[in-house]
């Protein structure tokens, strides 16, 4: 590792670069940080739903590990303190997945603790929570987490803002899947769309900034065919429609407007089925002057960066592309 170039007056990295750059070195770098600062330990404990006073004597009590060996695994952080709560901590970066590491570690948890609390933290834009088994699973982004700290005017705290610019520098956190673009055409999801401000769709784990629906010939709106509204995904839910009446808190997280929640919680009481959905909760959509259209034609490379035919699952595209589309409309 170069620590500092010929011509240079100073080294620009910091006391976490030397962890080196995978998810063992930014695990080790966020566990240290929250086991040093007692302000970026609390505010993270609040965010996992974890009611607790932020005292000093609090503080000591709580007991901080890395990777510690179990019989089927080895985790990359638990966090407890006894008789109160057990966290466990598993990081990802870049494209690591998370899939049956879901359960995997539900087995750890001792089911007579209070709180059990399993938390994936990803490159991903995520924000969603499950309950398996008693156990709180939470899905955050590397970027929530630095958010969380910015927000309330921590970053002057010198070790938070080291471990921020560690992890934006290193990993290109400030990579975003920025606007999702989707075909719409059923009946219901449109109507869940226009009249609750809600997206659903298959369970799904990492996010964009915003959501476009595409309008297809079938779906007969008035707008005509292509995209008429960009709305903001202000938090996401992974969860049965029949935990609608139990997620109000978690819907406080997204937004003030109490209106707006209630909004949301009727449009997932639009479905019926017992089985997991992924959904979106937007703001207000913002309608445009007129529809983007998808590529035309059957030549090869058409919607390059766009949208053509079929859209696939997850096709998001930049702001800078949809406001070029914009601007040729």
């Amino acid at each position: 590792m170069i620590i500092k170039e010929t011509g240079q007056d100073y080294s620009i990295l910091n006391r976490f670069s030397l962890l080196g750059k995978n998810e063992v070195a930014l695990s080790k770098g966020f566990a240290f940080l929250i086991g040093k600062e007692r302000e970026a330990l609390f505010i993270l404990l609040r965010r996992l739903g974890i009611r607790i006073k932020n005292t000093e004597q609090n503080f000591r009590k709580i007991f901080i590990e890395v990777e510690r060996k179990r019989d089927r695994n080895r985790t990359d952080i638990e966090i407890t303190y006894p008789n109160q709560f057990h966290i466990i901590i598993e990081c990802k970066v870049k494209k690591g997945k998370v899939t049956e590491q879901r359960t995997q570690y539900i087995r750890d948890f001792d089911h007579d603790c209070p709180q059990n609390i399993l938390c994936f933290i990803t490159q991903e834009r995520d924000s969603i929570k499950q309950n398996i088994d008693n156990v709180d699973v939470f899905y955050l982004g590397w970027l929530e987490i630095i958010n969380l700290y910015t927000s309330r005017k921590l970053h002057s705290i010198p070790l938070i803002k080291e471990f921020s610019q560690y992890a934006l520098r290193t990993y290109n956190m400030n990579e975003q899947k920025e606007i999702l673009i989707q075909d719409l055409s059923d009946p219901q999801e449109m109507d869940r769309y226009k009249s609750f401000n809600v997206y659903r769709r298959n369970e799904t784990f990492g996010i964009p900034l915003y959501f476009a629906p595409h309008f297809t010939r079938n779906a007969n709106q008035p707008e005509g065919i292509g995209i008429s509204y960009l709305s903001k995904v202000l938090g996401t839910l992974t969860m049965r429609p029949n935990e609608a009446n139990n997620v109000f808190t978690e819907l406080a997280k997204f937004s003030e407007n109490e209106n707006l929640r209630k909004l949301w919680a009727e449009g997932v009481k639009l479905d019926k089925e017992d089985r997991i959905y992924t959904y979106y909760f937007l703001d207000d959509p913002i309608k445009l002057n007129k529809p983007l259209k998808k590529d035309p034609g059957i030549e090869k490379g058409r919607g390059k960066n766009w949208i053509a035919a079929a859209i696939p699952p997850n096709r998001c595209v930049s702001f800078k592309e949809f406001t070029r589309r914009m601007m040729m409309e």
